[in-house]
């Protein structure tokens, strides 16, 4: 008789999947509402994209910190503190009547979701997966694609229909209930239940001591500190960062600016959203195979021809002027977006190996964030000085460019850079 048993590493993927799609794709989908905010209120697109800022760089800066807090307490603490803070900035946006309450909304209370559910959902898959973690790891990052998508086509389609406030009030309630329901099921660690990684059938030494740590303090903290502290003596953990922050920096110009440029080539607001849908859907294909691709050829290799994917059609906008053209450019750019920061937890794995990758993921995410709130900022007092979007099709293009050459300066993931972090753990502690 066939064993139909599901592991249940999948039911923890399938969950990730369902509560970033709840709430971890109002951010992304910011650019659906530029255009609706200056229209309702007379906000120019530098105030408006304030909050999109504001959100990034406060996300960034917790990241670390999130990162940490992940190690310590679990992905399930973060998750919770996630569905607060969306529950309170849906709220406020709902109710909002000046352009400072956006930026505490989208500022602070998305910034802090965000943060939440970007570090907790993929850190918890790397614990609950030995093998086939690019998969794992490919699903859920293709809800970060077609997510956002699915959001910006609802907006652009309830906007006009429902306005702000009304939207805002849906998604605050409906969106957080959803996510408490999820949460119920939500395990942070497979040993948390009694269980072992998927594809796991022995421990190895490290693994060992990982899973007698939950039961000791002291020797789970030294484990997180001697990880952490080798992979920081890397220069590849730096110029990861570097490469995480230019990446996003390139993106973010686009998914803020598309629905602009578009409209002021001409382009309807429903069209522009339908092909801000397109890229953000079709990413979420190179989203799920990159990380598999990266796992069977090698992450660096993988990345390179992502980041120059990405950066190339960029340079096509600036000859777009009809509705055809952006929609062609959105299939595209869709699958360079999509793979492009979708191998960064497999780089990890390939670079250093299994240990905590709380705080390894937290500082990445801070150059990511960073990139984000500079990249979709840049845009709005861009286009208020020049009245034009060339400069910044340039910027996006060029800052994917110089992520590219980056990562070709780094080291080859043939094995391990940190193959002896542990070796001054003392093993000694697991007999006690």
């Amino acid at each position: 008789m066939l064993n139909t048993k599901i592991h249940y590493g999948w039911v923890i993927v399938g969950i990730s999947v369902l509560l970033y799609l709840f709430g971890g794709t109002l951010n992304q989908a910011f650019g659906a509402l530029i255009n609706p905010l200056e229209n309702k209120y007379g906000w120019n697109h530098s105030s408006i994209l304030a909050a999109y800022a504001i959100s990034a760089i406060f996300g960034a800066l917790l990241s670390p910190y999130v990162g940490m807090l992940n190690d310590k307490y679990g992905g399930r603490y973060l998750i919770l503190i996630s569905i607060i803070a969306f529950l309170i900035g849906s709220i406020i946006t709902a109710i909002s009547t000046e352009v400072w309450h956006i930026w505490i909304a989208f500022g602070i209370f998305m910034g802090i979701t965000h943060a939440c559910l970007n570090i907790s959902l993929i850190t918890t898959i790397s614990y609950w997966f030995d093998k086939k973690l690019g998969i794992a790891v490919g699903i859920v990052q293709a809800s970060q694609g077609f997510g956002p998508g699915l959001t910006t086509l609802a907006l652009t389609s309830a906007l006009p229909i429902w306005g702000i406030q009304n939207t805002f009030w849906i998604l605050s309630i409906g969106g957080s209930a959803c996510m408490f329901l999820l949460l119920i099921l939500y395990k942070s660690t497979p040993q948390s239940i009694g269980k072992l990684p998927f594809g796991s059938e022995i421990l190895t030494v490290p693994a060992a001591v990982e899973a007698k740590a939950k039961t000791n303090t002291l020797l789970e903290i030294a484990l997180q500190k001697a990880h952490a502290k080798a992979v920081r003596t890397t220069p590849e953990f730096w110029k990861l960062v570097a490469v995480h922050h230019l990446g996003c920096v390139s993106h973010s110009v686009i998914m803020m600016q598309f629905i602009p440029i578009a409209i002021t080539a001409g382009v309807s607001y429903s069209t522009a959203g339908q092909g801000a849908f397109l890229f953000f859907t079709i990413s979420g294909i190179t989203r799920f195979i990159t990380p598999a691709i990266a796992e069977k050829f090698g992450a660096r290799r993988t990345m390179i021809i992502m980041f120059l994917w990405q950066a190339l059609p960029i340079f096509g906008l600036l000859w777009s002027t009809e509705s055809w053209h952006f929609i062609l450019f959105s299939i595209i750019w869709g699958f360079g977006y999509g793979g492009e920061g979708s191998a960064f937890a497999v780089i990890n794995r390939q670079y250093y190996g299994r240990g905590s990758f709380g705080r390894t993921y937290g500082w990445q995410i801070l150059g990511a964030g960073l990139g984000m709130a500079v990249g979709g900022y840049i845009g709005g007092p861009l286009f208020d000085l020049t009245s034009s979007h060339v400069i910044t099709i340039y910027f996006a293009g060029g800052t994917s460019l110089i992520g590219a050459i980056i990562l070709y300066s780094m080291s080859a993931t043939k094995g391990s850079l940190i193959p002896d972090w542990d070796k001054d753990i003392n093993l000694s502690a697991i007999a006690d």
